[in-house]
């Protein structure tokens, strides 16, 4: 997708979920992938979202959660929309 680094937001209620996580590992994982994708806005495992717009989720911990994303690619900004349970995580979200 090109050179150099994209910047990376994360909406107040992804910052308060990524927060609320339980474990510190899990929030460990999930600020590294967020971070990685500032290098590689759409890495491998990414999938994208059908009926969305340049959204992707990616999974971690043991694939029982959620970073839900959209890659602006016009700004180079990666949006981070939702972090969480695999389960909740989706309950919300709009285009």
């Amino acid at each position: 997708m090109g050179s150099g680094k994209w910047t990376i937001s994360i909406e107040r209620g992804a910052q308060r979920q990524l927060e609320s996580l339980t474990r510190p590992d899990l929030v460990k994982e999930a600020a590294e992938i967020i971070d990685d994708l500032a290098d590689d806005p759409v890495p491998s495992g990414a999938v994208a979202m059908h009926g969305y717009n340049n959204m992707y989720r990616l999974r971690f911990g043991n694939e029982a959660y959620r970073i839900v994303y959209r890659a602006d690619n016009k700004n180079r900004r990666i949006i981070v929309r939702a972090v969480g349970p695999r389960t909740t995580v989706y309950g919300g979200l709009k285009g």
